[in-house]
């Protein structure tokens, strides 16, 4: 379980929030609407606290997630199977990204993952590049128009309905 500040929360899970939703949502294919990103992503960063608190750690993210995906489907308005799947890309992708950049930040600092946690500002500047390698992916994808829409059309055929994304 963590105690996160709330300066960790406010830098770190609501921006990191913001970025896993929109990153799902535009590799799909769909442009959100930021107004209503910003607003779950905020509702995400206070359950985040919560559930970091108060939930053992690996199963945290189980409930992360499936608020990830209601908050997108209540407020960002998209089809619960959309939420679905573009949360599983953004938080799949954001792991990867968290994972790699962990063992390379680990490495290079010499510095212990239990003494980064424990220091709020120490947390939020280590992990601060995580968020703008996760900006830049989402930078590209807008400006080159990537999405992994065609892929997901496969998905609208099998369940034979044209409106589920």
């Amino acid at each position: 379980m963590d105690n996160m500040p709330l300066n960790v929360v406010i830098l770190g899970s609501i921006p990191e929030s913001i970025l896993v939703m929109a990153l799902g949502l535009v590799m799909i294919g769909i442009k959100p609407s930021w107004r209503r990103l910003i607003i779950a992503a905020v509702i995400q960063g206070i359950i985040a606290y919560f559930v970091r608190r108060d939930v053992p750690f690996g199963v945290h993210v189980l409930y992360l997630y499936a608020s990830f995906v209601f908050l997108t489907w209540l407020i960002v308005k998209v089809p619960f199977i959309t939420s679905v799947f573009s949360n599983l890309l953004g938080v799949v992708l954001n792991s990867l990204v968290e994972g790699l950049y962990s063992i390379i930040a680990l490495g290079l600092l010499d510095i212990s993952f239990g003494e980064i946690m424990s220091r709020s500002w120490l947390r939020i500047l280590i992990f601060t590049p995580k968020l703008l390698i996760l900006l830049g992916i989402l930078y590209l994808c807008i400006k080159y128009k990537f999405t992994l829409e065609e892929e997901f059309k496969v998905i609208k055929n099998f369940k034979g309905r044209e409106d589920s994304f």
